[in-house]
């Protein structure tokens, strides 16, 4: 506004200076130019004109500098304002950005939130299988990523991908479909990945299975996934996915969510191999402390093993949890290990123990608990061995509690020590008999033994076949297949020229070999956890395998031969054999050898369609030939050359024992034996009688032969030529 009036009041200061200096000096100016009147009136007049078109023009060129300073002013104003609005409009931009990257931050806070929530629980879900713990992983993966609509986790074992759980896809269709490890986009490859298929190559799998996967995933638009892997091997996958219909995708912070979530799956595989290392060293170590136990007292040599497989047995038969029974196996273990306090010269006295002596032996459960006590492993069992010496009616040491106030597992280890020592030689008895240790436990219910737990061992030592060996539950292992050598069992099982699967309690396949695989034509995943029917038997063989079924459930073995068919229908011949195994967790399956005999069949064909070319080469005159049982030494059968060379007929020669023929000593045949054996040769010198009485000595080549399912010894026999011998000897 300043500027504005200036202007203006330089316009009329203008104007009036320039009209005053006009009147003035114009009129002075007329009169110097003219004294006539008339003359000045009419100049007068043309001064007047030319005032008012000098002032106008004047006027003009002021006032139209000054509208183009406003102009210019206007123009200036209207950039300011344009840049004004711009940066007003970046402002809320940023405002917009600032809130939207709050809403993120706080929804990461959120994420951060949950994942430490994971993390802080990791130790609590260790104790989870796998499948349960990736199933929570999943579940809250989704709920974690917004725009995350279905998901699914899945484990890799052998090769094949098998669905663990999902959500929105139907998960109970998937379970029941195994595909190759290869099906699956990049596979072995670390990293997260998209895709518009599921993270799966649909064009991999079997048709058979297609139609099953569509019918059991949901249309998506996108999927984001990753492998969780363990020591460079890749043993699952995490996968979320996006609706079809959604116009979400999925952001970056997500895929770096959902690397963390690979992240814990893969911390949570290795706490679980930990465990089982932590597991076996705990074994190793107490195992050894044991075996320092038993060297220190004489009288303890395998009797902690034997506590531990008796009180484990009754453990199991009282229904108590797997952990209650792993935890009374490896007090039973332990419940002597005080005993390393008590000397030497006091534990294996060889008399009676004073009074002083028999205190110092009492104190050996407080010494084992408080040692245990110590053990960040061992001492929630510590207590089980402080009590392991009370006494049901209460008159126990060392605190003399009673009844259920003694710990279950002390209740257990009771029992089972008392057992043991009774059945146990000592310097001053010889063992009792089971029938006399059997009414000492009988006798001692209520008082010394609680009643139940004396109930449960009585039944269990009661059967016939009762061994403490064979009671033992393997509780020292964690194993997930059967209970022999891991490592050893996945060599012979892999490596056998046999087809074999081992089947769980419901006949259904959980572990087959390559052998089987190609023998029946079937990729892995397509026969693991499916029924043996539904895979090689045929309809007409089913009442067959519903019987041979029965016999294995009852603890029999199954040794047959039949026919199955392969994924084509085709038939093979093949030997069965099937029993029961154990499995972890004390569950009971099946172990099934299939040994395909096509080619004996055609061995067999071809040996009866040549028969006669046999019978030819065998019924000659010029190469003598005996068929000999060689589980009796009897003579089966003589060609006429036979009968030529020894003198008798066929009949007579059949009615003979090879015994009654060579003239050796058994001592004289086994030394001949051995020689041949030793200087690898397949041909043995005998002496043979002939019918005349002569002895002939002969060369003799036996060959194992096999006629209906029996061994028999072919043997062609030559005179023996020494001169001819000892000439090819020299040539040699």
């Amino acid at each position: 506004m300043k500027n504005f009036f200036k202007e203006e009041n330089k316009i009329i200061i203008i104007y009036v200076i320039i009209g005053f200096a006009w009147i003035y000096f114009s009129d002075r100016l007329l009169l110097v130019l003219t004294g006539d009147l008339e003359q000045f009136n009419i100049l007068q007049s043309f001064k007047g004109a030319f005032y008012v078109l000098a002032t106008a023009v004047l006027l003009y060129l002021l006032i139209k500098r000054y509208a183009d300073n406003l102009k210019e002013q206007k123009s200036e104003v209207n950039s300011l304002n344009e840049e004004l609005t711009a940066y007003n409009e970046e402002l809320l931009a940023m405002n917009e950005e600032l809130d939207q990257s709050l809403d993120e931050l706080n929804e990461l806070n959120e994420k951060f939130i949950s994942m430490i929530n994971l993390v802080s629980d990791l130790d609590k879900q260790n104790n989870l299988d796998q499948v349960e713990f990736l199933s929570h992983l999943l579940k809250q993966a989704v709920q974690i990523v917004p725009e995350a609509d279905y998901g699914k986790v899945y484990l890799i074992e052998d090769g094949v991908c098998r669905f663990v759980d999902a959500v929105g896809h139907d998960i109970e269709i998937l379970k029941n479909l195994k595909i190759d490890q290869k099906s699956l986009f990049h596979y072995d490859e670390k990293g997260i990945f998209t895709s518009e298929q599921y993270s799966i190559n649909l064009d991999k799998i079997p048709r058979k299975h297609q139609e099953e996967f569509e019918k059991a995933l949901k249309e998506i638009k996108d999927s984001l996934f990753i492998n969780i892997n363990v020591n460079e091997s890749v043993v699952g996958r995490i996968s979320l996915d996006i609706a079809a219909e959604s116009s979400a995708k999925f952001r970056d912070t997500t895929k770096k969510v959902l690397q963390s979530f690979a992240t814990l799956a893969s911390s949570f595989f290795a706490f679980k191999r930990f465990d089982k290392l932590q597991g076996e060293f705990t074994k190793e170590l107490i195992s050894s402390i044991i075996q320092i136990l038993e060297i220190y007292d004489s009288y303890t040599k395998g009797h902690s093993e034997n506590v531990a497989n008796l009180a484990a047995g009754v453990a199991e038969k009282l229904g108590l949890s797997r952990k209650m029974v792993v935890d009374t196996y490896w007090a039973g273990m332990v419940h002597d290990i005080g005993k390393l306090l008590v000397p030497v010269s006091v534990l294996n006295k060889k008399g009676r123990l004073t009074e002083e002596e028999y205190q110092l032996i009492k104190k050996h459960p407080v010494w084992g608990s408080q040692a245990l006590a110590d053990s960040a492993v061992l001492k929630h069992i510590s207590k089980y061995i402080l009590y392991h010496h009370e006494r049901w009616d209460g008159s126990g040491y060392p605190e003399g509690v009673k009844g259920d106030r003694i710990p279950l597992v002390s209740q257990i280890i009771a029992v089972a020590d008392a057992w043991d020592a009774m059945r146990s030689e000592r310097s001053y008895r010889k063992p009792l008999t089971k029938e006399e240790a059997l009414a000492e436990i009988e006798n001692n219910r209520g008082s010394q033994f609680s009643p139940e737990v004396a109930d449960k061992f009585l039944e269990l030592v009661s059967k016939d076949n009762f061994s403490i060996k064979n009671s033992a539950i393997d509780s020292r292992s964690s194993k997930s297949s059967l209970s022999f050598n891991e490592d050893y069992f996945e060599y012979l099982f892999e490596e056998s020229a046999e087809g074999i699967v081992v089947l769980d309690s419901e006949f259904r396949i959980i572990k087959s070999n390559q052998y089987f695989l190609d023998m029946f034509d079937y990729q892995r995943y397509e026969v693991l956890d499916r029924h043996i029917k539904d895979v090689v038997v045929p309809g007409e063989k089913s009442d067959e395998t519903e019987k041979f079924m029965e016999l294995v459930k009852s603890g029999e073995r199954v040794n047959a031969r039949s026919f199955r068919e392969d994924s084509s229908g085709e038939k093979v011949e093949v030997s069965i054999q099937g029993f029961p195994i154990s499995l972890a967790r004390g569950k009971t399956g099946y172990y099934i050898i299939y040994q395909d005999i096509s080619e004996f069949r055609d061995l067999e064909r071809k040996y009866f369609n040549s028969q006669q070319k046999y019978r030819a080469l065998f019924e000659n005159e010029d190469i003598i030939i005996l068929i000999i049982d060689p589980e009796t030494g009897q003579v089966v059968d003589a060609n006429p050359a036979a009968e030529n060379f020894y003198g008798w007929s066929r009949t007579e020669l059949k009615s003979k024992k090879i015994s009654e023929i060579n003239c050796l000593s058994p001592a004289e045949i086994k030394a001949e034996m051995e020689n041949a054996k030793a200087n690898n040769k397949n041909r043995f010198l005998f002496k043979h009688q002939l019918a005349s009485g002569e002895i002939k000595e002969v060369e003799v080549y036996s060959q194992p032969i096999n006629f209906s399912e029996k061994e028999y010894l072919y043997s062609i026999v030559h005179e023996y030529n020494k001169k001819a011998a000892r000439k090819a000897e020299l040539v040699n």
